[in-house]
């Protein structure tokens, strides 16, 4: 019995020598291979030996033992390498998003910044994607991920996949400006840009709109009444960040044109354009060195101030107001200095002129001295049969400008000759009585063709502007080398389109605008209106009349 007993120990002994584990690679080190020890079938072949005992009676004892079957664990593969969908940018880090690969059951992610050298674990997950919170706006970010299984660490994308991870732009805010909406956010560092989407009431989708470098956008593309939402993404090359959604919705409300005021012995009276859909308007005064002041809530569209002092200059802007929401004001307003004298009239910058005259009878206006370069002379506007402007002669011809326009012409000659453009004054200056001869003549000629008075007047202003009503009269303008349509076709022409507006002038008559300034193309006659303003027309395309908003 001993000697089978020592057998069985024998065999146990065996069958332990047989039964080898798998071995795992290090789990935080990303490596191309790895090794693996697998068990191996062990057969062993037991035998009996005699158990013969001397005895009175012999007996036989079984000399054997059942045999121990060892059998082999099937072998697990290696998982395959995920594949790597999408990276992108998202309101609280990066999402890294990947496929499923063959055998996995798990999934462990890298990452490597920039300046780091190798890959980083950063977590493991039995999904298809990851989110990394753990990220800084401007810094280059790469990932991949490894499968995992009972066999170990499986493939991953050597190369990975990279990303410049950029914050949500937050702290996105919209306010109503003049004949706008301006959208303004905070800045994303690493953004070399930022995409403003819109969406209206209604929309579940964002839409596009345009692709700014400063941390603003104004969206002139507004109506009144209408409600906008704004949101916006940070730009880097072909990166974008996410978005905030969760903004409020703004009712666009279109700003009050500051028109004009008039004067009494004791008060003035300011009025406005109103506004559709308004509930009221609020009235603004700032005196020389101060700041605006705010004097009164009105439903209508005039206030009338008693509290103004003679000598004193004042400037006057409203804002309109609908529920919560409340328009963009006119900083420029209108500015005049009270004289305290009945009936003295002053514009704003972007007023409608009151009581528009026709040609027979026209309106005389006076010239603003604040305002004289936005001067609007007309078939309706004209200047007093007296009025004489300081006059100088320009490029040593023999026409004549108003001493500050001649400056502006002078420099814009000279910068155009620096290119071989010559622009040769051909009409300046025209006095009154020269215009009223001129004008004469060719009412006449209409008169000879069988017109009335009143039509040939009519007929002629479209080509020669009554006296009082050119822009010659003022010194304001010149005709450049010729008078005639062809002059479209030169050099000068088209070197006049691309730059007058830096040195203050506009094509005054432009040939889509026939209807507004009830005058024929000339694209001889350019006009001074200032840098500022000029550039502002250029831009908009609007003629003279409707940037000032006069009608006729």
């Amino acid at each position: 019995m001993k000697r089978i007993l020592s057998l069985l120990l024998s065999i146990v002994a065996v069958v332990g020598i047989g039964l080898v584990l798998p071995v795992t690679a290090e789990e935080d080190v990303l490596t191309s291979t790895e090794s693996y020890i697998t068990t191996e079938s062990v057969t062993e072949t037991l035998t009996t030996e005699p158990t013969t005992e001397p005895t009175t009676e012999p007996t036989t004892e079984p000399t054997t033992e059942p045999t121990t079957e060892l059998t082999t664990q099937p072998v697990v593969a290696l998982a395959g390498a995920p594949t790597l969908k999408s990276l992108s940018n998202a309101n609280g880090g990066l999402v890294l998003k990947w496929t499923a690969a063959k055998n996995a059951k798990s999934y462990r992610v890298y990452r490597c910044a920039t300046g780091e050298k190798g890959w980083t674990f950063i977590g493991k997950t039995t999904g298809y994607s990851y989110a990394d919170k753990n990220v800084k706006s401007g810094v280059t970010y790469k990932y991949t991920v490894r499968s995992v299984n009972e066999a170990g660490h499986g493939g991953y994308d050597k190369k990975g996949i990279t990303i410049v991870r950029l914050s949500s732009p937050d702290n996105i805010k919209y306010a109503n400006g003049k004949d706008s909406v301006k959208v303004t956010w905070a800045s994303v560092k690493g953004a070399t840009g930022y995409r403003v989407y819109r969406q209206n009431p209604g929309q579940t989708n964002w839409t596009y709109i345009k692709t700014v470098k400063p941390c603003q956008y104004i969206d002139k593309n507004v109506t009144n009444g209408t409600q906008y939402r704004y949101t916006v993404k940070a730009t880097y090359s072909k990166f974008y960040s996410g978005h905030y959604s969760d903004g409020k919705f703004l009712k666009y409300i279109a700003t009050p044109v500051t028109q004009n005021v008039i004067t009494y012995p004791d008060k003035l009276v300011f009025n406005w354009g109103s506004v559709k859909g308004v509930s009221f308007y609020r009235v603004y005064r700032r005196g020389v060195g101060e700041g605006w002041t705010r004097l009164a809530d009105v439903k209508g569209t005039t206030y009338t101030d008693k509290t103004v002092k003679k000598g004193q200059k004042y400037r006057y802007t409203v804002k309109a107001f609908s529920g919560s929401f409340t328009s963009g004001y006119d900083s420029e307003g209108v500015l005049l200095k009270y004289m305290g004298v009945n009936g003295q009239n002053v514009y704003g910058k972007n007023a409608k002129y009151q009581r528009p005259g026709t040609i027979n009878n026209p309106t005389v206006i006076k010239i603003d001295e604040d305002k004289w370069n936005l001067t609007v002379v007309n078939s309706g506007y004209r200047i007093p049969s007296d009025y004489e402007p300081d006059l100088v002669y320009v490029c040593g011809s023999g026409e004549r400008l108003d001493r500050d326009v001649a400056v502006q012409y002078e420099k814009m000659y000279k910068a155009a000759a620096k290119e071989g453009v010559y622009l040769t004054p051909c009409s300046g200056y025209r006095s009154y009585s020269l215009q009223e001869r001129n004008y004469n003549r060719k009412v006449q000629y209409y008169k000879n063709q069988g017109y009335t008075t009143a039509q040939a007047k009519v007929k002629a202003a479209t080509i020669i502007m009554p006296p009082g009503s050119s822009e010659h009269n003022l010194g304001y303008a010149m005709d450049i080398v010729c008078v005639d349509e062809w002059f479209e076709d030169t050099k000068e022409f088209k070197w006049l389109q691309k730059n007058a507006a830096n040195y203050g002038f506009i094509m005054r008559y432009p040939k889509d605008k026939q209807h507004i300034t009830k005058v024929t193309y000339e694209p001889w006659h350019w006009r001074y209106v200032g840098v500022d303003a000029a550039k502002a027309m250029k831009s908009s395309g609007l003629t003279l009349e409707e940037y000032m908003g006069v009608k006729q």
